[in-house]
């Protein structure tokens, strides 16, 4: 027997949720929450812009199978980019998706930097940070993100952060050279003469596993590098990873550099979703389905609008928990399988990531 969802229920469950560290996963809704040129309805009408021309008859075939299962409603964009087969064409939009993802994060790198423009889950983000223990100063975070503006709102914040990059000012990929960044050597404190001791700041570990508008790959090494997002040196390939079949090819290909995201994954027993539609299917792969299905882990989406592949996961994790936008209007509406019914509070807009931070973690 299904019992209501009172406030005071879902309050105190969200509640003790945060009692433990979560792993963090956000998607494009942190990024169209800003602007929605992040989205990827603007990448699709940008691409059916771009690709009519220049085409090979095989190419121009398989983009028109993509457009057209696009127009008949019968794929998303990203399930429809799986006709993409030719590897050139795969690399036309990845070269296509970069530029155009890349103006736009160059539009708001200065001022989310600056603090005049807030991108949304950067205090949310803070305040995760500040809790974490003194036993374990790490905060995993993971997005399939090409932008960089979590980066920025890192440096607004004055949060110490970590890609599994190392270096000057072509970085390398290495997580143990990468960690040694936000680690000092202290005195200990004993009264005799004291070993010497490594301590770790509390930090952001951020795994990108679809790429970054700054990675590449040079020499056959993955490397970052800030100067090339906009201005890329001919014959440089970028290491991004765009929707459709390729994506899984390069995926197991660079499996190395996904080691540490899945070890992340494995290694916690509380999930929280920012602005994460639950379309990715490589990211919220078996280990999830493991973490939240069978081990009834904790998780907590926080996101605009629901969608059936949120419901469904909902229907099958009873420790999951969705806050979301009412139907009808911009206040909130929270929702658990045990309970039969949505929870609507009709006085605030907790999807908005800023006004959840305010009423659950402080402001």
């Amino acid at each position: 027997m299904h019992v209501e969802l009172t406030k005071d229920v879902a309050y105190q469950a969200i509640a003790e949720f945060f009692t433990d560290k979560p792993f963090v996963l956000f998607g494009t809704g942190t990024s169209c929450a800003l602007d929605l040129s992040f989205g990827m309805p603007a990448l699709e009408r940008h691409l059916r812009a771009e690709l009519t021309h220049g085409l090979t008859k095989s190419q121009a075939q398989q983009w028109q199978q993509v457009v057209s299962a696009l127009d008949v409603g019968s794929h998303d964009f990203e399930s429809a980019m799986d006709f993409i087969k030719d590897e050139d064409l795969t690399n036309r939009i990845v070269e296509l998706t970069a530029s155009f993802v890349a103006q736009h994060d160059n539009a708001y790198a200065h001022s989310i930097m600056s603090g005049s423009c807030d991108w949304p889950a950067g205090s949310l983000l803070k305040k995760l940070v500040e809790a974490l223990p003194q036993a374990d100063k790490q905060l995993h975070v993971a997005t399939p993100n090409y932008d960089l503006l979590a980066e920025y709102a890192f440096v607004r914040h004055k949060i110490p952060y970590i890609t599994g990059f190392h270096g000057g000012f072509l970085r390398r990929y290495d997580w143990g050279e990468a960690k040694k960044s936000v680690q000092s050597i202290q005195k200990g404190l004993g009264k005799t003469r004291p070993p010497l001791r490594i301590v770790e700041c509390k930090h952001i570990r951020l795994h990108k596993p679809h790429g970054s508008l700054n990675t590449f790959e040079w020499e056959a090494q993955l490397i970052e590098c800030n100067s090339w997002i906009l201005n890329k040196p001919d014959g440089i390939a970028r290491a991004m990873i765009t929707p459709g079949t390729a994506k899984y090819q390069r995926l197991h290909k660079d499996r190395a550099q996904l080691a540490e995201y899945d070890t992340a994954v494995g290694n916690h027993t509380s999930f929280l979703f920012l602005g994460f539609g639950f379309n990715d299917s490589q990211l919220v792969n078996n280990a999830f389905r493991q973490k939240l299905e069978q081990d009834q882990c904790r998780a907590l989406v926080i996101t605009r609008d629901s969608n059936p592949r949120i419901e469904e996961w909902l229907s099958k994790c009873p420790n999951m928990w969705l806050i979301c936008k009412q139907t009808d209007s911009d206040k909130s509406r929270i929702y658990n399988s045990k309970y039969e019914n949505w929870l609507h509070i009709h006085d605030k807009e907790l999807w908005r990531f800023d006004a959840f931070t305010n009423e659950f973690l402080g402001g």
